[in-house]
């Protein structure tokens, strides 16, 4: 990745933090209120982000290794704590989706072979919100998530060109079942008065750590070519959410 690149990652990282820095005299979040929604996110392949294509060598043989549009979909909880802060915990389930593109010299075309990996999510955030008008706010948030890896996959294919026989194959393992990630998320808000919330933002996810080694075998009439890759897991996403409609929880008086 180039500078440009590492510097765009570090601010969007950071981005709540500097929100709740130089905005917090203006903070505006809904008190006591518990409220549930859904949210949709497609993940964009970025270059910048250290999303995007890798590629190595095995010999002759070239492949290209380019995650494409996935998506991350579930359930997320929000806690309003107090009139500055809330916070967001839930459970998604997510789909990355990859193509492997091999290119060798005795190949009359590339071929490709795609395949999912599968996580499941627990995001935990602290968030903070910037109200621009009486139904509009800006919101920044920063956190962790916990990552789930159920299992390995694999995949295979095979062509035959003339008298030559190609076998790809691919598997993929999980580096553990469990892992944390850093987590940042920068958006806007509209707030109905009796409609709920509805969303529009974007959020990054990175790993501390690879999230699994691909093993990448190709055969040219049984003769075979061995490498793997390491799997970053970064992604970028642009976030869809739905709050329902919530009235603030009222507190109980002591001794009742």
């Amino acid at each position: 990745m180039d500078n440009f690149g590492i510097v765009m990652q570090r601010l969007f990282q950071y981005l709540s933090l500097i929100i709740c820095l130089v905005c917090s005299s203006m903070l505006s979040a809904q008190e006591n209120v518990t409220t549930l929604g859904i949210q949709v996110k497609p993940m964009v392949p970025s270059q910048y982000f250290g999303t995007g294509t890798e590629n190595f060598d095995m010999g002759l043989l070239k492949v290209n290794f380019e995650p494409n549009f996935g998506l991350n979909f579930g359930m997320v909880v929000r806690r309003g704590f107090t009139k500055n802060w809330s916070f967001e915990s839930g459970i998604c389930i997510v789909q990355r989706n990859y193509t492997m593109r091999f290119d060798h010299p005795n190949l009359l075309k590339d071929q490709d072979m795609k395949f999912r990996y599968i996580c499941y999510e627990i995001p935990m955030q602290a968030m903070v919100f910037v109200k621009l008008t009486d139904r509009v706010f800006m919101n920044a948030s920063a956190g962790f998530s916990a990552d789930l890896y159920p299992s390995n996959v694999e995949s295979s294919s095979y062509l035959f060109e003339d008298t030559l026989r190609f076998d790809f194959y691919q598997k993929t393992y999980k580096r553990r079942w469990i892992q944390l990630a850093l987590l940042a998320n920068y958006g806007f808000e509209w707030r109905t008065p009796d409609k709920g919330y509805f969303y529009l933002g974007a959020s990054y996810h990175r790993p501390f750590q690879s999230i699994g080694t691909t093993r990448v075998i190709f055969e040219l009439n049984s003769v075979p070519m061995r490498d793997q890759v390491s799997l970053g897991g970064n992604y970028l996403t642009a976030d869809f959410r739905y709050f329902f409609h919530e009235k603030p929880e009222r507190r109980k008086k002591k001794g009742s």
